[in-house]
């Protein structure tokens, strides 16, 4: 697990806090060409690439910076989120939970065999039918299929929280696998103060009200089946990654908090993840602040995470 010094953040957003966010996007940028440059080098093998990740890890944005990357070199790609080949949770045989009630992080709740059938006409340069879920009526919605079929020396990206799980992927050992995750620590002087999976918390509260109209309470009370989820059905498999990618930037933690910090307000004190909700607040407290207005519409944070 690698970590950020508090001190260290602080004396860079002293110096130049534009500069500062600059260097953090760099990084991730610096990231993204080179994972695309091994995409580029794997397509003789395999035309596919699973990109998987735990939630709030910057999938979505991160695979269309490595299409982008790859279309610059000349190599046509094309994304397919995982999302769209979910089934009604409400269909026969839909996983559920303990409690009994359909199991939204389960990769059963995907229509697996259509999923593997896709993957092998994709690869053999067979056209297939990109489902569409529609998340408002929580089924497939026909009218928004499309045709997908790729040409020569094209790839296809797909990205979604169980990309990498063998129920699909095993028959195609060599495509290229990418793991997003924020693996970073913060610490102040030898004191833990925020766990990378608050990193996530943090963009999730933040996602959910601009971009779903969920208020942090909702977030929060889904947390902890969220991160069930993950740890019985995505991290397993993070080692199949030919990749692994720290979406984390040292300028998130201020910004995020600030953005997230009227609908905290708000929180009930028995809210679900208070104690993370205050542990997020205190460190961005001891941060040089940051204005939300420094981070360039080209940030992970804001075209996957704000407005």
């Amino acid at each position: 697990m690698n970590r950020f010094e508090l001190s260290a953040l602080n004396e860079d957003i002293r110096r130049d806090p534009a500069e500062f966010i600059a260097q953090c996007d760099e990084r991730y940028n610096l990231m993204i060409l080179d994972t695309a440059t091994q995409v580029a080098r794997n397509r003789k093998k395999s035309p596919i690439v699973l990109l998987a990740g735990p939630s709030g890890s910057g999938k979505t944005t991160t695979a269309l910076r490595i299409r982008s990357a790859l279309e610059a070199r000349g190599i046509g790609s094309h994304s397919i989120s995982l999302d769209d080949y979910y089934r009604n949770p409400h269909s026969e045989g839909y996983p559920c939970t303990e409690s009994g009630e359909p199991d939204l992080e389960s990769p059963l709740g995907l229509d697996i065999p259509l999923l593997r059938q896709h993957l092998d006409d994709l690869s053999e340069g067979r056209e297939i039918l990109v489902p569409h879920f529609n998340f408002k009526i929580h089924d497939r919605d026909p009218k928004g299929a499309r045709p997908l079929q790729l040409g020569p020396d094209e790839v296809v990206v797909f990205e979604g929280l169980h990309a990498l799980n063998p129920l699909f992927t095993d028959r195609h050992p060599d495509a290229f696998g990418i793991y997003v995750s924020t693996a970073t620590d913060l610490f102040d002087r030898g004191q833990l103060l925020l766990r990378h999976d608050t990193f996530r918390l943090l963009r999730r509260c933040v996602r959910d009200l601009y971009h779903r109209n969920a208020p942090a309470l909702e977030t929060l009370t889904l947390w902890d089946n969220v991160c069930r989820g993950e740890a019985r059905y995505i991290t397993p498999y993070r080692d199949l990654a030919d990749v692994a990618l720290n979406t984390s930037l040292g300028y998130e933690v201020p910004v995020l908090a600030r953005v997230a910090e009227p609908q905290f307000f708000d929180l009930p004190d028995d809210a679900p993840h208070m104690d993370l909700v205050l542990a997020a607040q205190r460190a961005a407290d001891r941060f040089e602040p940051i204005s939300p207005s420094l981070v360039p519409k080209t940030s992970l944070l804001r075209e996957e995470f704000m407005l």
